[in-house]
């Protein structure tokens, strides 16, 4: 699988073979090259982040980040085609922790500034399948699981091979074999990457009530660094999406045990239910998540999009693996709507672990989040708000999360040519 150090050679060779063999529009390899696409993409964000401290007084960060994406797609030729994607972060402004700048002292902003390329592969389809071989972006369902944390400017992609396969009316087949995890902490950082020999299935059918999905994630790493060593799990889990009239909802179950190398030894689960109800003109939801845990480990979810889930203020990252040791209950209640063009919506989630801590507590806190967006043409523009309170919370996750009030402010602008 492509690695960082050989990848921008990889590129090179990786367009020159899509176009020495590779849909059927092009009748040429020049027309493959020639007629292809390339797209650029700019996204200027400004993140403020405060926090309290525990001995007192609080703790700030704020960032003027650019993201710059150019990327270029090969007409196909005989099924093949090519794709390369390069991604710049650039820092204009603002003190913080962008995770690998050595700024300990400032809130984290995890966005750090570099070079690299994003996506770079090769595909072939046919027979109602599609096949990809290289750096690609990955996403399965509602990112729970396998997700590329776009809202970072430094994407997550994944060095892989990937077949999709729809042949049968109304089924569709996901596989995936994972070489290596490109995380969003840069080339610059120790944990940048994960090296895996991961292998992710995923089978939804749709109904004319809704669809259901399958899946199982296995994954499996082989990096040295020891504390990937926790990411080895197996997870088999089942999903239903469904729509009935103005009622969406969605219902998922879990359940994982860790595999390999994995220094813990437990089995746990994950529950989902969800719904949304249109009542015009305001759209009302209302969902309950809950990751298990058990005294000797707890439910993870290292591939997944973090930022979708348990608030915006990501206060229970652990690291990535998206849960703590007392395991996480979170309920939440949102109501959205549109006026003149402007989308909102307000989110408020309530925190529970699902065991006590050392103290005999489980309240984790709550968030209020607020979010309004406006798109015009091929620009669009986003002011996001977000306020963790710790609430009476005592120190969990083993002694080693200590919860504290936060308040996070974005604005993002967006160009897409």
């Amino acid at each position: 699988m492509l690695k960082k150090k050989s990848l921008t050679s990889a590129v090179s060779l990786g367009l020159l073979a899509a176009a020495a063999q590779t849909t059927f529009a092009a009748e040429s390899i020049t027309e493959a090259l020639s007629q292809g696409e390339a797209h650029l993409n700019l996204r200027l964000r400004y993140e403020s982040v405060a926090e309290d401290v525990a001995a007192g007084g609080n703790k700030t960060g704020d960032a003027l980040t650019l993201k710059t994406r150019v990327n270029y797609k090969t007409e196909g030729f005989k099924g093949f085609s090519g794709f390369v994607e390069f991604d710049d972060v650039s820092n204009f402004a603002g003190d913080s922790n962008d995770s690998v700048n050595g700024q300990v002292s400032e809130s984290l902003i995890a966005d750090p500034v570099g070079s690299e390329v994003n996506q770079a592969y090769i595909s072939y389809s046919n027979w109602n399948s599609e096949f990809k071989y290289g750096r690609q972006r990955l996403t399965y369902d509602n990112h729970r699981f396998v997700g590329h944390v776009g809202w970072r400017q430094n994407e997550q992609t994944y060095d892989a091979f990937t077949a999709a396969n729809s042949s049968v009316e109304n089924l569709k087949l996901n596989y995936a074999h994972i070489a290596n995890v490109n995380r969003i902490f840069g080339e610059a950082s120790v944990v940048g990457d994960t090296e895996m020999d991961s292998h992710l299935l995923n089978a939804s059918y749709t109904l004319p009530a809704g669809t259901v999905t399958g899946y199982a994630y296995l994954l499996e790493t082989d990096d040295n660094f020891a504390g990937f060593k926790r990411m080895d799990t197996d997870t088999y889990g089942v999903r239903w999406q469904g729509v009935a009239g103005d009622l969406a909802y969605n219902v998922e179950y879990a359940s994982q045990e860790s595999a390999g190398k994995n220094p813990a030894d437990y089995s746990s689960d994950y529950m989902l239910v969800e719904a949304s109800y249109k009542l015009a003109p305001l759209t009302l939801g209302l969902g309950y998540e809950a990751l298990g845990a058990d005294k000797d480990g707890f439910f993870i979810t290292p591939l997944a999009t973090l930022f979708k889930f348990q608030g915006w203020t990501d206060m229970f990252l652990n690291k990535g693996l998206g849960n703590i040791s007392e395991g996480i209950n979170d309920t939440y209640f949102t109501v959205g709507g549109a006026a003149l063009g402007v989308k909102w919506l307000l989110a408020y989630h309530s925190f529970e672990s699902e065991q006590n801590n050392a103290a005999g507590d489980s309240d984790l806190g709550s968030e209020l989040g607020a979010m309004v967006t406006k798109s015009w043409g091929p620009y669009s523009a986003e002011l996001r708000y977000a306020s963790y309170s710790a609430g009476d919370s005592t120190a969990f996750n083993g002694g080693g999360l200590s919860l504290k009030d936060t308040e996070k402010v974005w604005l993002t602008m967006s160009a897409n040519f």
